[in-house]
């Protein structure tokens, strides 16, 4: 918060927070004061595009009502992570503000695909976000070395970690390359990869759903349906998208 600091030409009822989940229209905020639940105020559900809407992580005044905060006001983004929506080619949906680093998840079950991580790397380049490749389920390979090739092929200068969840492989060196204190971090990549796996080694607080791989279609099913920023022990800050 200390990069946020209310100047002398805001009203002094105002609150710094940041958003922490969305669920529908509702938010939870996390500030100085810890977490409050938060709404928009009129400015915000009249007129306005979604893309000007508060998103998790997402810097914003609030006025505090009783146990309520109510958006009033959302501070410039450092960066926004977006992407098409499906069927339409000319509409973005916004997913996640102000992030530091992108974890781009492949499995290296059947999910391992280059041009698609090719895809996410330069989408969030363009975004002003930097990666960095986790190849999970490193448990179901013999040999790293046709991975860390096809990834030397894209010319990205990426860093890469391999890791898995259901054992302790690479865990820990994951936790110290790939996340840093005060930085907000975002995973991203296919349904079924194990983002919300991965989260759920990470943290200590609170459980995402997961859901089990399909055995006829080997594709994940969704089941990350709100996106959240956690703070994890290390002080660094991860949103499950």
């Amino acid at each position: 918060f200390s990069n946020y600091h209310s100047n002398s030409n805001v009203n002094a009822d105002y609150q710094i927070g940041r958003v922490i989940s969305i669920k529908g229209l509702s938010y939870q905020l996390i500030s100085l004061y810890g977490e409050i639940a938060g709404e928009l105020s009129g400015k915000f559900l009249y007129g306005r595009e979604s893309d000007l809407l508060p998103q998790v992580g997402d810097w914003v005044y609030f006025v505090r009502y009783d146990t309520q905060g109510y958006i009033v006001e959302l501070f410039p983004r450092q960066n926004a992570l977006v992407r098409r929506t499906a069927g339409k080619a000319s509409k973005k949906q916004l997913l996640a503000a102000n992030i530091d680093y992108a974890l781009i998840v492949q499995g290296l079950d059947r999910d391992f695909n280059i041009m698609r991580l090719d895809r996410y790397l330069v989408q969030t380049m363009a975004c002003g976000i930097k990666p960095f490749i986790v190849l999970n389920k490193v448990d179901l390979i013999q040999d790293r070395t046709f991975f860390l090739n096809e990834i030397s092929r894209l010319s990205k200068n990426c860093p890469v970690c391999f890791c898995a969840t259901n054992r302790e492989n690479g865990l820990d060196e994951f936790y110290k390359s790939a996340l840093q204190p005060g930085k907000t971090h975002v995973l991203i990549g296919s349904s079924g990869v194990g983002k919300s796996s991965i989260l759920n080694r990470l943290k200590t607080d609170r459980e995402q759903k997961t859901a089990h791989i399909s055995e006829s279609t080997n594709k994940g099913r969704h089941t990350t349906t709100t996106r959240e920023l956690f703070l994890l022990s290390d002080g660094s800050m991860l949103i499950d998208t």
